[in-house]
């Protein structure tokens, strides 16, 4: 059955990619939680989205200027609700200790690194360190960044983003670079293109579906996990399609 991935967390109902989105998210039984990873100034990995901090915080700048302690002094709750005042932007190893097995986890790297392999041997750290590889999908849009990945820890899994819009041009690049699951975007998305990954031994999550018109319609076509920032409602309309059958 379709894979309930919440994207940042649950954002309809914390900020997005804070501890309080990761606890609102498992709080659902969600499947797998996706959250973005930046390396700061000072080598710190920190998880936000955005390459800024201006959208989801109460301070400026550019995340990869910036040290720990910066980010760490910044709200990143009050621009959601008052509730949320004095949120901070989690560190990669405060995400991970907050997404404890079963739940699997969608780590997708934003930094493109200098080639030295630090990002790279940071990151990995800190999935060694929680004992999450298991449960790690790491997702990047640079393939030599994924290539020095793979072959520091062959055994996590890893996903190549698209440099494509046409889905079946992104599924032959994959299988001609060795990867076997996939992050397609909506554009991509048909009957078609999901027998065709499925014909060709892979699996994808679909970036993204927020309404249940949608989400039913991924789920009909067989996709193996979708991406959303609505997961309660994925939720629902999982266990309805389940209990139709």
């Amino acid at each position: 059955m379709t894979l309930n991935v919440a994207h940042r967390g649950d954002p309809s109902s914390a900020p997005e990619s804070t501890l309080p989105a990761f606890a609102a998210a498992m709080a659902l039984g969600v499947d797998m939680v996706e959250f973005d990873v930046h390396q700061l100034a000072d080598g710190a990995l920190a998880v936000m989205h955005d390459a800024t901090v201006d959208r989801c915080t109460d301070g400026s700048g550019a995340l990869a200027e910036m040290a720990l302690d910066e980010v760490r002094a910044l709200d990143a709750g009050s621009w959601f609700a008052d509730e949320f005042a004095g949120v901070q932007v989690p560190t990669m190893a405060e995400a991970l200790a907050a997404l404890p097995e079963p739940v699997l986890l969608n780590i997708h790297l934003k930094t493109v690194p200098d080639g030295s392999g630090e990002f790279e041997r940071a990151v990995l750290a800190e999935i060694g360190d929680a004992g999450a590889g298991p449960r790690a999908l790491i997702v990047h849009h640079d393939l030599p960044t994924l290539d020095r990945l793979r072959a520091l820890a062959p055994e996590l899994r890893y996903c190549l983003l698209p440099d494509t819009p046409d889905g079946f041009e992104y599924i032959a690049r994959a299988a001609v670079e060795g990867f076997s699951v996939l992050q397609p975007g909506r554009g991509m998305m048909s009957a078609e293109f999901c027998q065709a990954v499925h014909d060709a031994e892979m699996v994808a999550n679909v970036f993204y579906a927020d309404d249940a018109e949608t989400m039913e319609q991924y789920i009909s076509w067989g996709i193996d996990g979708i991406l959303t920032n609505c997961p309660a409602l994925l939720a629902q309309v999982l266990a309805e399609m389940r209990s139709n059958r």
